[in-house]
């Protein structure tokens, strides 16, 4: 049997319905894509539910002429309950405006679109009142920057080539919007995985995550139906999101880059049965050729903390990442409707990458309630292991009475989140989802106590 009329026989099931760029879901805040979700590849705009129906007349007449546009509105309110800080909370928000531009109905130019979308953040990180420095929080909305008043994630553009076999894109973008994502992970509020499993992006500045971005290009294609290949390459700039660097986005120079990302991905999009129930499988790795302090050794091979001498340098780290989801039951006709189980795990350089581990797993039912298509209940448990050359390195300096680098007080070790979380869908284009989090050791130390969490995400699409 050849290799095409395999992949006939094991894709053939009917395609889901399109969803495949977009807000991650519709409680999400804008966070366009283009990781494949469907077996297509990026299309014009995105399908959202507007809150005023006469500006969403207005937009359909406008997407007909090769304009989209979407604005959005998303705040995350967070309390602690226990820990020594009940009571603590905070707020922070996002506005979203993003322009897509269909060039062959402008223009007649066959297969490019263009995408960009603009930002304003501000707000409080309840997690910093914490003490929590690592990669969890609780309102995933902060960060970034935390307060800026107009902030450019990217400007892209995609071409399809070949029937649509084959895309390019190229353009300032982040890395996480194509590589090692999930239409499923922003239901949640947690950081540790909204946007990505944060410990790819804390361990590597090459690994540029929303809403920042570097110039870039990715290459994907599609030899049979259902299995994708992509690969990219992306400057590298520790500095995003910085005011060293530019905390608005705008600015366009590579002086600051240190060197090249490039991370690959092959994925399957399998859909099993009669209710077309839809899976989306992924294996990645990648390298990032930048230099990186050590995290043990000094400038001569010795325990930096025993020595006293300056960190040495490394060159270079890679990353591997393995990731599932599955639709178990079917409750609507998207690829978001229904039961699904996901689980995944990712792996970081340990000698100069904070994060060695991060495994996690949970489930996303959109429409368990008859009555209710549009609600979306999640539960999410995460798990991420400190670097054991920064825990030995951590030990040795402690016992010594140093300062420990990672921004902890105590040696580190692991940290592990807990997520409730139920979306209600309001009405047209607005969701109120209450939220509960459980978080074992903060900031990865066996010394913090745990704590409890309450918070509410609003999600509003004008």
């Amino acid at each position: 049997m050849s290799l095409a009329m395999l992949g006939a026989l094991l894709f053939s099931a009917p395609q889901a319905q399109a969803q495949y760029r977009g807000p991650v879901s519709e409680t999400a805040p804008l966070f366009a894509l283009d990781t494949p979700t469907s077996y297509a590849n990026t299309p014009f705009t995105p399908p959202v539910e507007n809150m005023v129906s006469g500006w969403e007349q207005l937009v359909k007449k406008l997407n007909r002429k090769g304009v989209g546009i979407v604005i959005d509105y998303t705040s995350e309110s967070a309390m602690a309950l226990n820990a020594g800080h009940a009571g603590d909370a905070g707020y922070a928000h996002q506005i979203g405006v993003e322009l897509d531009l269909d060039w062959s109905r402008l223009i007649g130019w066959r297969g490019f679109i263009t995408h960009a979308v603009i930002v304003n953040r501000a707000g409080h990180n309840m997690a910093a009142d914490l003490g929590e420095r690592s990669l969890n929080g609780f309102q995933e909305i902060y960060g970034g920057g935390g307060n800026v008043g107009a902030h450019l994630v990217y400007i892209y553009g995609t071409q399809d080539l070949f029937r649509n076999r084959l895309q390019i894109s190229l353009g300032k973008m982040p890395v996480n919007i194509d590589f090692a994502n999930s239409p499923l992970f922003c239901t949640f509020m947690n950081k540790s995985n909204c946007g990505i499993p944060k410990s790819l992006t804390r361990t590597a500045a090459g690994y540029g995550t929303y809403p920042g971005s570097t110039w870039g290009t990715r290459l994907r294609y599609w030899p049979l139906h259902g299995i994708y290949m992509q690969t990219g390459l992306y400057g590298v700039n520790p500095y995003l999101n910085t005011n060293q660097y530019d905390r608005t986005g705008f600015r366009m120079g590579t002086e600051l880059y240190t060197g090249v990302y490039i991370p690959t991905e092959i994925g399957l999009i399998p859909s099993f049965g009669k209710h077309n129930l839809v899976g989306h499988y992924k294996f990645g790795v990648a390298y990032d050729s930048s230099n990186y302090r050590d995290l043990f050794r000094d400038i001569n091979g010795n325990a930096a903390a025993e020595t006293g001498l300056p960190y040495g340098w490394t060159n270079g780290k890679t990353q591997i990442w393995l990731q599932g989801d599955q639709m178990l039951i079917r409750n609507g006709t998207g690829p978001l409707n229904g039961l699904y189980v996901l689980a995944g795990a990712t792996k970081s350089q340990g000698k100069n990458s904070l994060y060695d581990w991060q495994v996690y797993a949970g489930i996303v039912d959109r429409g368990l309630i008859k009555g209710r298509p549009k609600d979306t209940f999640g539960i999410e448990w995460s798990e991420t292991f400190a670097s054991p050359d920064l825990v030995a390195s951590q030990w040795i300096r402690y016992r010594k009475g140093l300062a420990l680098p990672g921004s902890a007080t105590y040696p580190q070790s692991h940290l592990m989140t807990f997520e409730l979380t139920y979306s209600i869908h309001a009405f047209r284009g607005l969701s109120i989802q209450p939220d509960y989090q459980h978080i074992w050791r903060t900031n990865l130390q066996a010394d913090k106590p745990q704590v409890d969490a309450v918070g509410l995400k609003i999600h509003a699409v004008l």
